[in-house]
C-alpha cells in the first residue's frame, strides 16, 4: 500500500525520493522467517545522506513541537504543520504542504501525523519541508471517519472542503489563494492519475474499491473538480 501511493504521489508531482518494491530475496540480512510476512519490500532512497555520505539533519514535526513519540497524533494538528512552513519555508514549501494535505485526505491517510512530516536542512543553515517518505491509505484496515490530527476546526475527512481548508490558510498565514490554486490543482491530477494509474498499482481490488468509496466523502474533490 504504502508503495501504491507513493507511486501515485510522485506521478502527481509532489517530492517523493526514489521508491521500488523489491523481492525480500534480494535484500541482504533480514531477520529469518521475514519472507512469511510477505515477499516483497518496500524500499525508498535516504534523503538524510549527502554523496559523500556525511549527514544531512532531519527535524520531524514531534520534535519541532517537543513531543514524545507517543504524542504523535493526538498533542498536535495540521495548522501546527502549516504555522512553521509559512513562517520558515518558501512558497514552494507551502505549496507542496497543501498537496500533501488534499492528497492525504483523499486516500483516507489517518497515519499522517507529527512524525510523519520533517524539516530537512540541506546546507545545515537553511530549511525546507523533507522529501514525503510515509503516505499510506488506512481507510481499507481500519474504517471510518477520523483523521487522527485536527486539520484547522475538524478532526474528521468528511470535513476537508474549501473552507476547512480556507480556515487553516488563514490562521497558519498561508495567502489563501496559493492554497485553493495548490489544492485545486492537487484534486484534477489525483483524478486524472488515479482513474489512468490504479487498476495498474499493486494493491487488491478490495483496498481501490475502499479508497474509490472514501474519496467521495471528501468534500474538496467535488468542490474543486
Amino acid at each position: 500500500m504504502n508503495s501504491s501511493m507513493m507511486k501515485l504521489a510522485s506521478l502527481i508531482g509532489m517530492n517523493v525520493p526514489a521508491i521500488d518494491l523489491v523481492s525480500v530475496d534480494a535484500i541482504k540480512n533480514l531477520p529469518e522467517g521475514i519472507d512469511k510476512i510477505g515477499k516483497h519490500a518496500f524500499v525508498i532512497e535516504r534523503f538524510d545522506r549527502l554523496s559523500d555520505g556525511s549527514r544531512v539533519h532531519i527535524e520531524d514535526f514531534a520534535q519541532v513541537y517537543g513531543l514524545y513519540p507517543e504524542d504523535k497524533y493526538g498533542n498536535g494538528t495540521f495548522r501546527n504543520i502549516a504555522q512553521v512552513i509559512a513562517a520558515e519555508g518558501n512558497d514552494a514549501d507551502i505549496i507542496e504542504y497543501v498537496r500533501r494535505l488534499t492528497f492525504n485526505m483523499l486516500i483516507g491517510n489517518a497515519d499522517m501525523h507529527m512524525k510523519n512530516w520533517s524539516l530537512i536542512y540541506p546546507d545545515r543553515r537553511h530549511v525546507s519541508l523533507a522529501p514525503a517518505y510515509d503516505f499510506v491509505a488506512t481507510v481499507p484496515y481500519i474504517p471510518g471517519d477520523a483523521t487522527n490530527m485536527k486539520i484547522s476546526r475538524a478532526k474528521v475527512f468528511s470535513a476537508f472542503s474549501l473552507d476547512e481548508l480556507s480556515h487553516l490558510a488563514v490562521k497558519a498565514a498561508i495567502p489563501k489563494k496559493m492554497a485553493i490554486d495548490a489544492a485545486k490543482e492537487t484534486v484534477q491530477l489525483f483524478r486524472e492519475h488515479w482513474d489512468a494509474e490504479a487498476p495498474n498499482l499493486p494493491m487488491s481490488d478490495e483496498v481501490r474499491s475502499a479508497v474509490e468509496t472514501h474519496m467521495k466523502t471528501v468534500p474538496i474533490l467535488e468542490e474543486l473538480s
